[in-house]
């Protein structure tokens, strides 16, 4: 899959935590110069032979970005995965970067505050 021309994007992607917490988890839209650093950030990413690694039960299991052409990426613990409607692809993200990035975009107190000092 050609990731480099990447989404269809035109800036209505969405932001989403996943938090098991018995409430709806936050979404917020996402800013096009924010897409565009985490577009960039995807395609520095090494290719990884392992998926996602396991979530715990309960709190914080991870982040997604999803656009209006249904590319979602998903991303925890140093492993984001992109699926398209046409494949999926998993690459390391050993210092966090893309997911951080995700999640410093989410408006003031959409997410705890705990979350972010990770």
């Amino acid at each position: 899959m050609d990731t480099s021309k990447s989404s269809n994007s035109k800036g209505n992607a969405v932001g989403r935590a996943f938090l098991f917490s018995g409430r709806p988890d936050p979404t917020w839209p996402v800013p096009p110069d924010i897409v565009r650093r985490l577009l960039e950030i995807w395609e520095s990413l090494p290719l990884s032979p392992a998926g996602l690694p396991p979530v715990p039960p309960l709190g914080y299991r991870g982040c997604s970005l999803t656009d209006t052409a249904g590319w979602e990426w998903t991303t925890y613990g140093g492993v984001v995965r992109l699926h398209t409607p046409d494949d999926t692809q998993v690459r390391r993200d050993d210092t966090r970067s893309f997911e951080m990035t995700l999640l410093t975009s989410a408006p003031v107190g959409a997410l705890p505050p705990s979350l972010l000092a990770k």
